[in-house]
């Protein structure tokens, strides 16, 4: 198997890191669906740690064997949009995520019934089911289903750094504080909409997963994953990815009653 590696290695690369050029700070999406204002209380996510990760799906990822994908190590374009951030993400993200979803359902095929497990993959959020015409970034959505039929188990919204950071809900500038809260409230509204816990903000320089805990704009946010992340031992943006899309597979779980 020398041109293989398991499938936590397969995760535990870092895309390369993306410049930016001529960019300008302006206000994210707004809609009358959503505001800052329905966002209630932001708490700590505390699970969404390597550690969590490897105790419940460590043998899985050690066991589990994928053909080798080096991450492509040429200096990428400048990005100045969301659109250019979106390209890239399809580059160095989403097929590999993809594959590492595909692979790991491959394995846990006799045991998915029983454990009450549906394969889902993953695409851009016109793949899934379309709600009022609203469309996330990114959707988890149950493998092999026709396009638009599935609900989107885990809404992503992408953005890029120079209008949203982690860092935001901290700062001492209240329009940065209300701009951290109208991000999750437009994903709070993506998960409400398709009735799941979670969803999650991937930026180009960081990962933010989100769970939500009610219909009352109560959050809880894991601490943020940096883009440049790599293993072996850390989480990364591909593995904290994944693990979003394993709990969407959770039939008796990834749905907020």
């Amino acid at each position: 198997m020398a041109n293989n590696q398991t499938l936590l290695n397969y995760l535990m690369v870092a895309p390369p890191s993306l410049p930016t050029q001529n960019t300008n700070k302006t206000p994210n999406t707004t809609n009358p669906n959503y505001s800052w204002g329905d966002i209630n209380s932001v708490g700590q996510w505390p699970e969404f740690t390597y550690t969590h990760i490897m105790h419940h799906y460590g043998t899985l990822l050690q066991q589990v064997q994928i053909a080798s994908e080096p991450m492509p190590n040429s200096t990428p374009q400048p990005i100045n949009t969301e659109p250019m951030f979106a390209l890239h993400f399809n580059t160095y993200i989403q097929s590999r995520l993809r594959r590492a979803l595909r692979v790991g359902f491959q394995r846990l095929a006799p045991q998915l019934a029983n454990l009450h497990l549906t394969p889902i993959t993953v695409d851009i959020g016109d793949a899934a089911t379309i709600i009022d015409n609203y469309r996330p970034d990114i959707a988890f959505f149950r493998a092999g289903s026709a396009l638009n039929s599935s609900p989107n188990r885990c809404p992503g919204d992408l953005k890029v750094s120079w209008k949203w950071g982690s860092g935001y809900r901290t700062s001492l500038v209240p329009g940065d504080r209300r701009e951290f809260l109208q991000v999750l409230s437009q994903v709070n509204y993506y998960m409400g909409q398709h009735r799941t816990r979670y969803g999650f903000v991937l930026s180009d320089t960081e990962l933010v997963p989100i769970k939500r805990l009610d219909e009352n704009g109560n959050l809880l946010v894991a601490q943020a994953i940096p883009w440049e992340a790599k293993g072996p031992g850390r989480l990364t943006i591909l593995l904290g990815l994944w693990y979003l899309g394993m709990l969407g597979v959770a039939d008796n779980d990834w749905r907020l009653p």
